[in-house]
């Protein structure tokens, strides 16, 4: 299995991991192929780093673009006890599981981390985008 570049730079997620502490998982090449199949792969792209929301059911799009934004977002969209996926815009930075609960309470250092990423609500199959200057963007992923 090809994994040249994924993972090659998790110090641009180091204050995530320290936040999040023994909740947050740094995930492997394997396992962020298989979380990607089920939820972004299921989109179109319209660029490398944009999805595609036509066609999709899109549940929400917020111009906020901080952490609260993102916290209310995951806390409406996210149940207790749900697995998040954290998605970057870099492949080079390794994506990393945590509950929704924890990805709430550190939101900010999440968009603190990057200028795009995606977060995959598991349990609801919820995508929900970020890019920086723009905001959020939630959609349930397309069968």
């Amino acid at each position: 299995m090809r994994t040249t570049g994924y993972g090659m730079h998790p110090e641009n997620i180091a204050d995530l991991l320290a936040a999040a502490g023994d909740a947050g998982i740094v995930l492997t090449y394997a396992e962020d192929r298989a979380f990607a199949d089920v939820s972004l792969n299921r989109f179109a792209s319209l660029n490398s780093t944009r999805l595609d929301w036509q066609g999709v059911e899109v549940l929400e799009r917020s111009e906020e673009f901080d952490g609260d934004g993102l916290r209310e977002m995951v806390r409406r969209y996210g149940g207790e006890g749900e697995l998040v996926v954290v998605f970057w815009g870099n492949h080079a930075v390794p994506s990393v599981a945590l509950e929704a609960e924890v990805a709430a309470v550190h939101a900010e250092v999440v968009v603190g981390s990057c200028y795009e990423c995606w977060l995959y609500l598991t349990d609801g199959h919820v995508l929900i985008e970020f890019q920086d200057g723009e905001g959020f963007v939630a959609a349930r992923v397309p069968n």
